[in-house]
């Protein structure tokens, strides 16, 4: 839609909301365009943001065939987008029996769940399902030959942009942008293709092109608050690396049984640039070989690494207050937590340098956190609450319903950021109160720091620029056992009762008033 047709406040409330948390992910646009649909005065914002949730996943044909009706009678779509919208409403067919499909995925059995979506992709070459279904477990897989055999299939007519789109993908996600950037320049109807063309560009070092690609898109998707925040930070000069953190920081982990896990995150972090930065490290009573990991790293670190050594473990929150009480850590003007399965970039003191600088009242500032193997699989960005919908919290998740092609890649106000690896002004740390011991063994005692933050008016700040890899796997992917999950799911219900449903609300209508009036101070510079 036009940029002149849309404006923030005339939004309804509930529509406003849902876009200033993210313009990604197909599940959240296709939910989104449901809203905007229902009403008059926002349907033509919805039949935009329906083709946006089409173009996340264009081998849908259950979107492509209420696109295709909608544009029937409202003749929205550009002439080659509607024949790409026509030919895959033609060539896809949901199977009568979707059974073993689904057992394979509740189970968790994916390799076997590939090979049979691969043999029904053969064996019926002329059905966009299954290679709909495959494409899409193959990119949570990150199974980039998987995705490069499907596209050596043969395709219907008119389906060529949507191939080139996923080539570029590929490329994408193996690092190789020249070669991803020119198969976007082939798929730029379809409008990620641009923005994610514009990412390549950045990434290799042009950014006025890449800025210029952007635009275009913004012309096109006003509403796109992903771009538009991106957009912004490059014209300021905010996307890039600023001065090292001003002040004494102090780094703190806590770990325990994790000996390898702790060695790979401590050669990460001194191999870095610390800019002065003291590293503390409290073992929770380890019964492997993390006492002779920190011992050679002592030796190494020439001074500024110092032990703390429990006998038993305290759990996370008493490992934090512990830390947090520690001369070296008391002293410092900044405290940050990292895991001892995090990976930190080299720049790391410049990026987060770079967001204090920007928003130095932050009650915490935070990082985008992607898998360590497959760092296009993101594990958490910034986060936000959710409208209520039932007693218990409910957070947002937009980061997992696609990959990583830049898209978080801002810096913004929001609720929350991940306790992976976090920053705090020592003086507010130790003025806002200690970290919950009830939330122990781990599991939400950052997330109730953050909301008590926010309660407190001290909102944190997320810098999407700094990409810390957790060894820890994500989303559909992590294993839980039953204690764990259950400890987790105990945890919330904790969560739940430290800020109730009222408590809660106010906030995201606060938090909501800054994210609005954060994204509009952009839009008038």
């Amino acid at each position: 839609m036009p940029a002149g047709d849309f404006n923030w406040h005339d939004l309804p409330e509930g529509l406003r909301y849902g876009l200033l948390l993210g313009a990604t992910g197909k599940p959240h646009l296709a939910d989104l365009a449901r809203r905007a649909l229902a009403a008059p005065e926002t349907s033509r914002l919805g039949l935009d943001i329906l083709l946006a949730a089409w173009e996340a996943g264009p081998l849908d044909g259950t979107l492509a065939r209420l696109l295709a009706g909608l544009d029937t009678r409202a003749g929205f779509l550009a002439p080659k987008v509607r024949a790409a919208v026509n030919a895959v409403a033609a060539n896809w067919r949901e199977p009568d029996d979707t059974g073993p499909m689904a057992v394979l995925a509740a189970n968790r059995s994916y390799d076997e769940l590939k090979d049979w979506l691969a043999s029904n992709c053969i064996r019926e070459p002329d059905n966009l399902f299954w290679r709909q279904h495959l494409l899409d477990l193959a990119y949570l897989l990150a199974d980039w030959e998987i995705v490069l055999r499907s596209l050596e299939m043969p395709w219907p007519e008119g389906l060529a942009p949507l191939r080139d789109k996923s080539r570029g993908d590929v490329h994408f996600q193996r690092g190789d942008y020249q070669e991803a950037a020119l198969w976007y320049e082939g798929a730029r109807l379809l409008r990620p293709a641009r923005i994610r063309l514009g990412h390549c560009l950045f990434r290799l070092g042009r950014p006025d092109e890449a800025a210029s690609q952007w635009r275009r898109s913004l012309s096109q998707a006003p509403w796109n608050i992903n771009l538009l925040l991106r957009y912004f930070d490059r014209l300021a000069g905010r996307d890039l690396p600023g001065r090292p953190i001003s002040g004494p920081v102090a780094v703190c982990l806590y770990t325990s049984g994790k000996a390898a896990e702790l060695d790979a995150t401590l050669a990460a972090l001194f191999s870095s640039e610390l800019a002065g930065a003291r590293v503390v490290v409290l073992d929770n009573g380890s019964p492997d070989a993390t006492p002779e990991v920190l011992a050679a790293w002592r030796d190494r670190a020439g001074g500024i690494l110092e032990t703390i050594t429990l006998p038993v473990n305290v759990g996370a929150p008493a490992a934090r207050n512990w830390l947090a009480r520690h001369d070296v850590v008391a002293s410092s003007d900044f405290v940050a937590y990292l895991d001892d399965d995090a990976m930190v970039p080299h720049d790391w003191s410049r990026l987060f340098g770079r967001a204090v600088e920007i928003s130095p009242d932050a009650g915490v500032w935070g990082c985008k956190v992607v898998d360590l193997d497959a760092p296009g699989r993101i594990q958490n960005v910034d986060i936000h609450l959710l409208e209520a919908s039932g007693p218990e919290p409910a957070f947002s998740s937009l980061c997992t319903q696609d990959l990583d092609f830049g898209q978080f890649d801002y810096i913004r106000p929001c609720l929350s950021v991940t306790g992976c690896f976090h920053l705090f002004r020592t003086e507010l740390l130790r003025e806002s109160g200690e970290f919950d011991i009830r939330f122990s063994p781990t599991q939400y005692d950052d997330l109730d720091h953050d909301l008590r933050l926010a309660a407190l008016g001290h909102t944190a700040v997320y810098q999407g620029n700094l990409a810390v890899r957790h060894a820890r796997l994500s989303g559909a992917l992590l294993n839980q056992n039953a204690q764990a999950t259950a400890n987790s799911t105990a945890n919330l219900h904790k969560l739940a009762a430290k800020h109730p449903g009222d408590v809660r609300e106010k906030m995201r209508e606060k938090l909501s008033t800054v994210m609005l009036k954060d994204i509009l101070s952009k839009l008038s510079a």
